[in-house]
C-alpha cells in the first residue's frame, strides 16, 4: 500500500489527521511528564507527526511499510531516523512513547493475534512511565460511500468504500491520476481496514500488559466517526 503516486497525493491532500493529532499528543506526553526522550512513530507516513515531535524536542524514530512514504518523511524531517518495516514485524527500539496515528493498527494482517504481538513489542520497548498512543476503527457507520473525488495541483483522486457482510472489514478502492512534467500517470490501490470492538482491543492490551483509556478524540481534536483513541500505560 501507499506506492509512490498515492503516497505523494496523501501527503499533499490528506495529512490533516496527523497534523492535528500531533500537537495534542505532545500535550498529553508533557502532561504525563514526558517532556523529552524518544518517540517511535509507527505508520509514520510522510513524516508530518514526526516533524512536529522533533520540533518539540523529542528524538524520533519513524517506521512505515511504504518505501515511498519513508522517502517523503526523510525529506520532511531529516533529523529523525526512519526505516521501512511492517507494523506486524517491526522491532521497536527502547523509547518513552509509541504512537500509531491514523488507524494504523487496523491495517495489520493476522487480526487480533498480530495486534496483540505488536502491543507486546511496544510494552517491551517502553521505558517506565511510557505511553502507547494510537487509534483504531470500531464502526464503519457513516464511513462507506459510493464515490468521492478530490483534486489538487497536478493530481486527482477518486475512491469508494464498502463494508463486508459481517461488518468487520471496510474496503477502500482508490484511483489516482497525476500529471508529471506534462505526462499523465494513473494508479490504483485497494486498502482493507479491519474493524474491532473496544472490548477486543482492551483485552488484547491487557494480555500485553497495558491498562488503557479510550475516547473519541486526541485532546481537542475529535476523530472521524467510528474511530477511537487509545492511551495505554504499562502495568
Amino acid at each position: 500500500m501507499y506506492f509512490e503516486d498515492l503516497a505523494v497525493v496523501h501527503d499533499a491532500g490528506f495529512g490533516d489527521l496527523a497534523r492535528r493529532a500531533a500537537p495534542e499528543i505532545v500535550r498529553l506526553l508533557r502532561a504525563r511528564g514526558i517532556r523529552s526522550g524518544r518517540v517511535v512513530d509507527v505508520g509514520c507516513g510522510s513524516g508530518i507527526a514526526a516533524r512536529h515531535f522533533l520540533e518539540r524536542g523529542y528524538d524520533v524514530v519513524g517506521i512505515d511499510a511504504s518505501n515511498a512514504m519513508i522517502r517523503l518523511a526523510r525529506r520532511r524531517a531529516p533529523r529523525a531516523r526512519f526505516r521501512v518495516a511492517s507494523i506486524d514485524r517491526a522491532v521497536l527500539p527502547p523509547c518513552d512513547a509509541v504512537t500509531a496515528i491514523g488507524e494504523v493498527v487496523t491495517y495489520v494482517g493476522g487480526g487480533l493475534p498480530a495486534i496483540t504481538r505488536f502491543f507486546r513489542r511496544a510494552r517491551a520497548a517502553l521505558r517506565p512511565g511510557g505511553l502507547l498512543v494510537f487509534d483504531f476503527m470500531e464502526s464503519a457507520a457513516k464511513r462507506t460511500y459510493a464515490a468521492k473525488s478530490f483534486e489538487g495541483p497536478g493530481w486527482a483522486l477518486a475512491s469508494r468504500a464498502t463494508l463486508d457482510a459481517a461488518g468487520r472489514v471496510l474496503t477502500r478502492r482508490i484511483a489516482i491520476v497525476r500529471t508529471i512534467a506534462g505526462r499523465v500517470r494513473r494508479a490504483r490501490e485497494t486498502h482493507r481496514v479491519r474493524i474491532y470492538r473496544r472490548t477486543e482491543i482492551a483485552d488484547a492490551l491487557a494480555r500485553a500488559g497495558f491498562r488503557a483509556r479510550m475516547s473519541r478524540s486526541y485532546g481537542r481534536y475529535r476523530l472521524p466517526s467510528g474511530d477511537v483513541v487509545v492511551i495505554a500505560t504499562p502495568e
